[in-house]
């Protein structure tokens, strides 16, 4: 809390409650509440603690700059925070202002349109990720994948076809490590090597990032967020990568499903049950149905 105009709140999630509710509520957003709160679901219990971003009521007198100031962000932050603010020029007495979100991990996007971006981790490879574009092709979806350098370097061909059929890429690091564990020095490499391979094969530079494992310390989000990336997570996960069948994958996706929800799945899989294919079309077929439109990571965000 800054100061008396400042407002900070923990709010403990009652029955019949949902995200839209307690947003309402707060007059906030739904995604900077999930995001705030690292939310990997988009289903809240009772008895659950959220913390409710900060929001400033202006008060007379007050600018931007000023404003800017009192919650030690700069002009741009705010105004990537709000907006709504269609002229930084005009604010009015009692606005309410949103904070900027410190050192910010995406959980999920913009809830103003239906709309959903799948997700897929940890490819490129030959086998999944074919299949996984031509499903995509045939449907009319675009989607991101999130890929690993090491694969990259090895698949080149397969990194190609996933840019050159529009898809959107991001950077999962160059051979999956815990990135807490990392010194500094490793974790740079690790991701501007990841970036170099990329932009080496597709002549593109990706400003997306995922941890692997959705693990990182807060001090690395930061230091990505100087570097230009954008640390995006997921608010549905299929929980491909444990074998479940492509039933469980498609329930696991309807129970989160809401606009702005971003999902995560996987095009590489050493062995075992994989199930992500057969249930690709399903979870597209079924979701389109509801209104659900299929778009990139970066148009999710308005980016």
């Amino acid at each position: 809390m800054f100061d008396k105009s400042a407002i900070a709140e923990t709010y403990i999630v009652q029955s019949g409650d949902n995200l839209s509710k307690i947003s309402n509520k707060y007059e906030t957003s739904v995604e900077k509440i999930v995001n705030l709160n690292k939310l990997l679901s988009t289903v809240i219990e009772p008895g659950q603690y959220l913390e409710i971003p900060d929001t400033y009521i202006v008060s007379e007198g007050d600018t931007l700059y000023k404003i800017s100031n009192k919650l030690g962000v700069s002009i741009p932050e705010l105004l990537e925070a709000n907006p709504t603010i269609e002229n930084p020029n005009w604010i009015y007495l009692e606005q309410i202002i949103n904070a900027p979100i410190k050192n910010e991990m995406i959980y999920m996007g913009n809830p103003s349109k239906k709309r959903i971006a799948l997700t897929f981790d940890d490819g490129p490879e030959d086998i999944y990720t074919p299949q996984i574009l031509e499903i995509l092709k045939q449907k009319g979806v675009k989607a991101t994948f999130f890929v690993i350098g090491e694969r990259a370097k090895k698949y080149p061909e397969q990194l190609r076809q996933i840019y050159k059929k529009g898809h959107a890429i991001g950077n999962h690091t160059w051979d999956h490590p815990h990135l807490p564990e990392l010194t500094d020095q490793q974790f740079n490499k690790n991701i501007q090597s990841t970036t170099a391979e990329i932009e080496k094969i597709i002549g593109f530079k990706p400003d997306l990032f995922r941890p692997p494992y959705g693990e990182i310390e807060d001090r690395q989000v930061a230091m990505l967020n100087k570097q230009g990336y954008r640390s995006i997570m997921w608010t549905a996960d299929t929980k491909d990568w444990s074998g479940v069948y492509a039933e469980e994958i498609l329930s696991r996706v309807k129970q989160d499903t809401r606009p702005g929800v971003i999902v995560l799945q996987h095009n590489y899989h050493a062995s075992g049950q994989f199930e992500t294919v057969k249930a690709l079309p399903q979870i597209i077929d079924e979701l389109r149905a509801q209104g659900y439109e299929f778009v990139t990571v970066p148009t999710l965000l308005g980016k």
